[in-house]
């Protein structure tokens, strides 16, 4: 057995060995006969008789013949890749009695051509099935928590895309149903109102889970949260800038961001002051009345000083009246029209963090005005509060859609204290966004943004937004070309600083139907058009 290139040769069949036998002495026997009949022809003399031929030249012939012979068989045993008397069994299963073309000589530079890149899984195995490469074919697997310390350090997410593109989708599953597999907890603030509902997208998968959404609605008829519970924020002293960095924003922030919604601007030092004073005041009173304190006492204290506040910071009565007026005008008038019924009282006892999903429906709130971003950031302030308290972490994660409303004015400070401490309180924030743009630059949701471990990006049909979010998320050179041209249900997925890859969204036929928000663009329903039916008289499919 022989070796060439270190690898062993072995055997054809027998057959086909047996056949190159044949074959190689059928052709010795034809050459031996013509030589004997050339040695005849030359030893004949010029009357045609041949001279007899001598042992010595027959014995030569016949050397010469069987070294022919052995060369030929040589040159057939040659010319086939494997040889070998007998046939070996597992060299059969492995294909090795195959015929083969002879090899190549080369250098390991010219061969790197044949060693093709071989595409490895973008994610590990470990976390929440996502979807698929679309490049690969493999599944993407992620998850911000079993992630984190590894891939990741922060375990907030982003998602941004524009309108219709499966952002929602991807949080209704991804980052709602298979997170409460595990057995996590999950708090949606939903915005999007749906007609066909009357409420907000996420009532069918909460009413499928057993699980009654907390509705907020101006002028009564909801629910109510008072940014002055001790549940929410117990601590008082808590100022932009100042305090325990390492706590959830306090009801001094909280209030503070009220304030601004209400006067439009930044308080000035004296007004700030005012408030301040009011806060305490409403607090001692409320505590001597054997009351929860809320935002009507901080208003009326605010009006009326008493003398022992006044005399805490060295003026009169009067001045400390002076100094809270236009606080107050603002305040009064915001609470009877922008937040009636929402602040204005004692928390409701519906607000409760739930085992499992906890849905805000915040839809029929309106989208101009102060309301939807204050109770967003007191929903906000609450979890963080709340989960900061808890004895043992319960990995938690917050959806925010329409995340915009946030991430302006004096609200943006108290979600981005609240986020910074994310990892601390074992919560994942997780934001949708429709555009960059939508954020100022001054926002401090800009860093936020820039500090989210997972960013999933869906279209940008606008070049502008895609090349914004190549620049804000260090994308590779191109990838704003990438994003503007995914299609539905599809992103690019980036997971801490690794390269991102192009994502296709799986969804279950059950998560397909909770997750359908088109039934009023798929309505065919019609209006009936006859002498005895009203024209606004719906007929339906």
């Amino acid at each position: 057995m022989t070796t060439t290139n270190d690898t062993k040769r072995f055997s054809l069949p027998d057959a086909l060995a047996n056949a190159f036998r044949r074959t190689t002495r059928a052709k010795a026997r034809t050459e031996r006969l013509t030589l004997d009949a050339a040695s005849a022809a030359s030893a004949a003399d010029g009357q045609g008789r041949a001279r007899p031929v001598s042992k010595s030249a027959v014995k030569k012939a016949e050397k010469k013949d069987a070294k022919r012979r052995e060369s030929a068989e040589a040159t057939a045993n040659a010319s086939a890749r494997w040889h070998h008397e007998r046939k070996w069994g597992f060299a059969s299963r492995l294909g090795f009695y195959d015929p083969a073309a002879p090899g190549v000589e080369s250098s390991t530079r010219q061969m790197e051509f044949s060693h093709m890149a071989i595409a490895s899984p973008p994610t590990s195995h470990r976390g929440l099935v996502f979807g698929v490469d679309a490049g690969s074919g493999w599944m993407i697997v992620h998850d911000p928590f079993t992630a984190y310390g590894e891939t990741i350090e922060s375990p907030n997410v982003c998602y941004i895309g524009d309108l219709g593109q499966g952002k929602s989708s991807a949080m209704k599953t991804w980052g709602v149903l298979r997170q409460l597999i595990l057995g996590r907890r999950v708090v949606v603030i939903d915005k999007k109102f749906q007609k066909d509902l009357g409420a907000g997208e996420y009532t069918p998968l909460a009413k499928s889970l057993d699980v009654a959404p907390v509705r907020f609605r101006i002028g009564g008829g909801g629910s109510r949260i008072n940014i002055l519970d001790p549940r929410i924020a117990a601590r008082v002293n808590e100022e932009p800038g100042g305090g325990d960095l390492s706590t959830p924003a306090g009801q001094s922030m909280l209030l503070r961001a009220v304030m601004e919604e209400a006067l439009a601007r930044p308080m000035s030092p004296k007004e700030g002051k005012a408030v301040r004073m009011a806060h305490r005041q409403a607090l001692r009173q409320a505590e001597a009345a054997a009351e929860t304190a809320h935002i009507g006492h901080v208003l009326h204290a605010l009006y009326a000083p008493d003398a022992i506040t006044a005399e805490a910071v060295g003026l009169t009565v009067e001045e400390l009246r002076g100094w809270g007026q236009d606080p107050a005008f603002e305040l009064e008038r915001m609470i009877e029209d922008d937040l009636a019924g929402l602040i204005d009282g004692p928390t409701s006892q519906d607000i409760a963090l739930n085992a499992g999903l906890t849905v805000f429906d915040v839809s029929a709130l309106p989208e101009d005005g102060p309301a939807l971003p204050i109770v967003m950031t007191i929903i906000n302030t609450w979890l963080a509060n709340t989960l900061y308290g808890q004895q043992t972490p319960v990995p938690t994660i917050l959806l925010i859609e329409e995340a915009w409303h946030t991430v302006q004015g004096s609200v943006a400070t108290v979600t981005r204290r609240n986020t910074k401490l994310s990892r601390a309180l074992s919560l994942s924030c997780q934001f949708a966004f429709h555009h960059i743009s939508d954020i100022p630059e001054t926002s401090p949701a800009i860093s936020m943004l820039k500090e989210c471990g997972t960013v999933l990006l869906y279209k940008q049909q606008k070049s502008a937004d895609a090349l914004a979010c190549e620049d804000m998320f260090n994308l590779p050179p191109g990838s704003a070309g990438v994003i503007s041209q995914l299609v539905k249900g599809t992103c690019l997925f980036k997971i801490g600083s690794h390269d991102p890859f192009e994502a296709i969204h799986v969804r279950s036929p059950l998560e397909t139907e909770l997750t359908d928000t088109d039934g009023a663009m798929k309505s065919t329903s019609t209006i009936a058009f006859t002498d005895d039916t009203p024209a606004t008289e719906v007929v339906p499919a």
